[in-house]
């Protein structure tokens, strides 16, 4: 059987939220790279840690890192996810 699901919301212990971010982080990396591997696909990846500190991913030849403008207007370069009831 799995694990089930981890209720998402925001982790108080700062040890643990730092921990989390870090694992997580680097499970996204990894999955953004077997993604452009296994579909051939370009894949870009953008994260600020809450430290404002910058991790990149891009696989592909048409991303040339620059110091990113302003964090991307200090704003979601995405809409947030309709909830799921």
């Amino acid at each position: 059987m799995g694990r089930g699901r981890v209720e998402l919301k925001r982790i108080e212990n700062k040890i643990n939220r730092q921990v989390t971010f870090a694992k997580r982080r680097n499970g996204l990396l990894k999955k953004a790279y077997e993604l452009s591997v296994l579909c051939d696909a370009e894949v870009a990846l953008i994260i600020f840690s809450n430290r404002g500190k910058l991790y990149e991913f891009c696989s592909g030849q048409r991303y040339t890192p620059t110091p990113c403008p302003e964090k991307l207007d200090q704003g979601c370069v995405c809409p947030a996810p309709a909830s799921r009831d």
